[in-house]
């Protein structure tokens, strides 16, 4: 799997530096003519033995799907950043659309064998699978299948209960029902087993053996903080859309907020802004103050479920019919 991965590198690299000479002489090379050319490596016996021509052609897609990104964000106006050539450390799956199987609980794949699988959980029986993909992170290794599902038509509620979403900082999520939902606070969690494993790779020589397998401990200590905040994520959203018919959440500018002095806050749990009253009126306050006192109406409640009510209110007037409901009249 190593060497696959190595040679899907270069060939990712050697595709990207033949389009790019191709763009300086006015010439047009895309994903079809590359795959012809291929075609020919293959039959000379360039890379690895017994290599499925599915899985050789992983990077061509790859760099195409990169191109087509590319002159999109040229058209929309947006910075560009044109694809770079990759390093064989940071090129880290393959695709199969082609020349795999499933055989006893064993996932078999063309030019590697027969893969022993800890099954995250079975695939269903009406499902077809369109492509798997073999992904190496911090050393170990996952398959990931793409699957064509036919959808179920979801019956209709009869009411729709609505709710809005503050995100915080010292709560994951503020409800406007009162809830208080608190975060996995992962990277808090663990900090004090990063700093030890960072001290030890500091510690380690540039480019030895030893300094590797410390990195490698690092990499999977950040996988599992990566991991505890993608699940709670999960399983808050998939709740949310089973009890709520209309949810509202707030609109926040997520990369200005991490440049601030709660970027590690925000990285790590959510976020936090001054938000309106109830009752509409403007009370300005610093993120210390976690009670809301509205001088207007009284009101005295936490500041995250006061942000939530009013995200709420938004979505819902949002929602709320503005075309004429008679005749249309010219």
């Amino acid at each position: 799997m190593e060497a696959q991965l190595g040679f899907a590198c270069d060939l990712y690299n050697a595709a990207l530096e033949q389009r790019r000479y191709a763009f300086g002489t006015g010439q047009r090379v895309g994903y079809v003519s590359q795959c012809r050319e291929l075609t020919a490596l293959r039959a000379a016996g360039d890379g690895p033995s017994k290599m499925s021509c599915s899985a050789m052609r992983s990077p061509l897609r790859r760099l195409e799907r990169a191109y087509q990104a590319f002159f999109r964000r040229v058209k929309a106006g947006e910075k560009p950043g044109y694809p770079r050539f990759r390093s064989r450390r940071r090129y880290d799956s393959l695709t199969w659309d082609s020349a795999w199987s499933i055989q006893e609980r064993r996932l078999a794949l063309l030019g590697i064998g027969h893969l022993k699988v800890k099954w995250h959980r079975e695939l269903p029986a009406s499902a077809k699978v369109c492509t798997v993909t073999i992904r190496r992170v911090a050393g170990r290794w996952y398959a990931c299948f793409v699957l064509a599902l036919q959808v179920s038509a979801v019956p209709a509620r009869t009411v729709m209960r609505a709710v809005g979403v503050d995100l915080g900082v010292q709560n994951f999520a503020a409800l406007s029902t009162g809830e208080l939902i608190p975060g996995p606070r992962a990277y808090r969690a663990a900090r004090r087993q990063l700093r030890v494993v960072q001290r030890r790779v500091s510690r380690r020589v540039k480019g030895s053996r030893r300094r590797q397998k410390a990195g490698l401990l690092l990499a999977r200590l950040h996988e599992r903080i990566r991991n505890l905040r993608g699940n709670h994520a999960h399983q808050l959203s998939r709740r949310l859309v089973s009890e709520f018919g209309l949810i509202a959440v707030e609109d926040l500018h997520i990369r200005g907020l991490t440049r601030g002095f709660l970027a590690k806050d925000i990285n790590d749990q959510g976020w936090a802004e001054f938000l309106r009253l109830r009752c509409g009126a403007r009370v300005p306050k610093a993120l210390s103050e976690r009670v809301h006192r509205c001088p207007t109406c009284s009101m005295v409640l936490d500041r995250d479920i006061n942000a939530a009510r009013n995200i709420l209110r938004l979505g819902m007037s949002r929602q709320a019919p503005t075309w004429p409901s008679g005749a249309c009249v010219a």
